[in-house]
């Protein structure tokens, strides 16, 4: 089985003074060390390594790309559900989910890379929202509080400065210098896979798990790219998704594709009557695209891309 792709995207830059061609270049399937059914969970800021999890979300293991090595750092249920890299990588927290008369609980754990050194962060509690980063300042809220961590030290700090944003029940909530912000561009309703862009000047999100949208901080819709599941930014005007489509009971299909918010287009980068592809995780520093399969491998994509002057 091979993946089949298109070779070229056409991106205008916002000046319009020259095009972008981006080609990929070879995709190539990565070797786990390890028997098991993959998913991604996160890539570290140099894009050299990845966190990966199992079936479920349940561990998280981290897997040297150039080495093929893997360790894990957790074995607990819902470990592998939105860990988050420092902006240094040498540090990773990530929730541990434990279950006591059918109710589950959560807690923050940290794991700093070069020792294997774990501590918990937040004893198990209810409800924990993943965490952002603003800076060096890791946020999240627990049990309806907001806390912060200096992801340096370690240590709590009492308020955190710039932009960042959670999903609090199914809303997104900017928070812009300790200031909170409910943002429901569509109005009532669930809001899922809700990122901040690199600039911090929009947000992404997909509606209700039928349309997938681009607003700007002030809660204004700025484009609504249609069905597109697990949107991820790769720069500030560059975006990757899936496009699935299901029988109600599965997903049947899936590709990769691209959306420039420069030219307003969607471009795919997989073409595979094979396999599924899904779940984009871009490397963007290495100009690498992850992405897993309906049967639980990984694949990386690479590109490259090309500015024309016109």
């Amino acid at each position: 089985m091979g993946l089949k792709y298109l070779l070229i995207i056409l991106i205008l830059s916002p000046l319009h003074l020259y095009s972008q061609e981006v080609k990929v270049r070879k995709t190539e399937k990565i070797n786990i060390p390890k028997d098991g059914t993959w998913a991604l969970s996160a890539a570290a800021p140099d894009g050299r390594s990845l966190l990966i999890t199992g079936e479920n979300m349940k561990g998280l293991h981290l897997l040297l790309l150039k080495k093929s090595t893997l360790t894990t750092i957790s074995d607990a249920p819902g470990s592998g559900y939105e860990p988050v890299f420092t902006p240094d990588g040498k540090k990773i927290y990530y929730r541990s989910d434990e279950y006591r008369n059918s109710r589950k609980y959560s807690s923050l754990e940290e794991y700093e890379v070069l020792s294997a050194r774990k501590r918990q962060v937040e004893a198990p509690a209810r409800v924990l929202v993943s965490p952002a980063l603003s800076g060096t300042s890791l946020n999240y809220m627990i049990e309806g509080k907001r806390r912060h961590i200096d992801s340096g030290t370690g240590e709590s700090i009492k308020g955190a400065e710039g932009v960042y944003l959670l999903l609090e029940d199914l809303v997104p909530v900017l928070y812009v210098n300790g200031r909170r912000k409910e943002l429901r561009p569509n109005g009532a309703g669930n809001y899922i896979w809700a990122s901040l862009s690199p600039d911090q000047s929009k947000i992404l999100y997909n509606f209700g798990g039928t349309l997938t949208c681009i607003a700007d901080t002030s809660g204004n819709i700025l484009r609504e790219l249609g069905r597109l599941n697990a949107p991820e930014w790769i720069s500030n005007n560059l975006i990757v998704a899936m496009n699935d489509v299901d029988d109600g009971h599965r997903v049947i299909s899936s590709d990769i594709c691209c959306y420039s918010l420069v030219s307003d287009k969607l471009y795919n980068l997989t073409r595979s009557d094979d396999i599924i592809e899904m779940y984009p995780l871009p490397l963007s520093k290495r100009n690498i695209i992850a992405c897993q399969t309906s049967e639980g491998e990984l694949f990386l994509i690479h590109y490259r891309i090309r500015k024309h002057v016109k």
